[in-house]
C-alpha cells in the first residue's frame, strides 16, 4: 500500500475554514473580494512585497544605475552631510520609495479596472465573478495557511515541534506542507 492517513482534527479545521472562505468568496464575488484584499493594510503589504521582489531587477537596469550614480555624485558635491547620505545609500532608499509609490498607483488602477469589469450587470459575468470569487478566496485561505505555518516555523523550538506533531498523519498532508512550506524559500 501507499501512504494511508486518517482525517485528523487539523484536517477538519482546515476543510471547514476553507469551505467558509469559498462560500464567502462565492457570495462576495471576485471584484469586491479583490478590492477588499488589496485595500488598506493588505494593499500596502502587497505593494511592499512586490517592491521586495522587483527591487533588484529595477536596480540592475542600466539607466536606473546611471541615475542613482549621478544622484550619489551630486550628494557628495554638497559637502559632508551629502557625503554621509551617499555613504548610507540614500539613493537606494529613494529608489525604493519611488518604486513603492509607482507599485501602489499601478495596483490601485488594476484593482479598479478588474472590479469594474467583474461588477458588470450581465448574467455570464455575474457567474464568472462568483466562481472566481470562490477560487480567489480559496487562494487567500491557502496563502493565510502558509503564512501561519511560516510563523510557527520562525518561532521554532518546542512550539514548532508541538504544532508539527498536531499535523502528523494528516490526510491533507498538512505535516508535509508545514515541512516543505514554499514561503521558506522566499523568507530565508
Amino acid at each position: 500500500g501507499g501512504y494511508k492517513a486518517n482525517m485528523i482534527t487539523a484536517d477538519y479545521i482546515v476543510l471547514g475554514v476553507l469551505v467558509v472562505f469559498v462560500l464567502i468568496g462565492a457570495l462576495v464575488g471576485f471584484g469586491k473580494g479583490l478590492k477588499f484584499f488589496t485595500s488598506g493594510i493588505f494593499g500596502v503589504i502587497i505593494s511592499v512585497f512586490v517592491c521586495y521582489l522587483i527591487f533588484g531587477l529595477v536596480l540592475s537596469w542600466d539607466f536606473v544605475a546611471e541615475l542613482l550614480g549621478k544622484f550619489s555624485d551630486w550628494l557628495r558635491e554638497q559637502g559632508s552631510v551629502g557625503t554621509f547620505f551617499a555613504d548610507i545609500y540614500i539613493d537606494r532608499v529613494v529608489l525604493a520609495v519611488i518604486l513603492f509609490i509607482i507599485v501602489q498607483i499601478v495596483r490601485i488602477i488594476i484593482v479598479k479596472i478588474l472590479k469594474s469589469v467583474f461588477e458588470i450587470n450581465n448574467i455570464l459575468v455575474k457567474v464568472i465573478n462568483r466562481i472566481l470569487g470562490a477560487v480567489f478566496f480559496a487562494a487567500v485561505f491557502a496563502a493565510g495557511l502558509l503564512i501561519v505555518f511560516q510563523i510557527f516555523a520562525w518561532i521554532g523550538g518546542d512550539t514548532a515541534a508541538n504544532f508539527l506533531s498536531n499535523l502528523d498523519g494528516s490526510a491533507l498532508i498538512l505535516d508535509q506542507l508545514f515541512l516543505n512550506n514554499p514561503l521558506n524559500s522566499i523568507f530565508s
